[in-house]
């Protein structure tokens, strides 16, 4: 009996080690995704921008995990999954925006919401918040954020 709870003990931890493989993999795919697109001078520069913070978001979490033991690659997963569901819902709300009023509205949500939530509680201003105030860059956000919680925020709005 003790051989037979021992071997599945030991499918199991296989199986989350392969799964959480699996998610690592998929995430620094996705990564590799975002800079051939930011060094792709055939694309349009914003959406190079664009792919270039979020290559800078999955680094950055990749980064700052290396010193947190909680943060498993399941987590990574859901959330580079949030933070590309969160940039990707922050360009349709501004082109559903029908005059500047309601796109300033959405900025400022969408960059509270990122802001707020912070992940690491990262002191390192500079670092954190390199997009968010840079008028270079049309992704406004911190790069220390709990981007499930952000989406979360920002779907619980009401955008009418």
């Amino acid at each position: 009996m003790k051989k037979i709870i021992l071997a599945f003990a030991l499918c199991c931890a296989f199986t989350v080690n392969v799964s959480a493989q699996q998610i690592f993999n998929e995430v620094k795919n996705m990564q590799k995704s975002f800079e051939a697109i930011k060094y792709d001078k055939s694309k349009d520069m914003d959406e190079r921008k664009v792919a270039s913070f979020k290559w800078d978001a999955i680094e950055y979490m990749l980064y700052r995990a290396k010193d947190d033991s909680t943060f498993t690659e399941n987590r990574l997963g859901e959330q580079t999954m949030a933070m590309t569901e969160f940039v990707n819902l922050y360009f349709k709300r501004l082109s559903e925006a029908s005059n500047k009023e309601k796109k300033d509205i959405a900025v400022a949500r969408f960059k509270n919401a990122s802001v707020n939530n912070s992940l690491f509680q990262d002191m390192d201003k500079d670092l954190v918040l390199a997009y968010y105030d840079n008028p270079k860059f049309t992704t406004p956000f911190s790069l220390d954020t709990d981007w499930v919680k952000a989406l979360a925020e920002i779907r619980s709005k009401s955008w009418e």
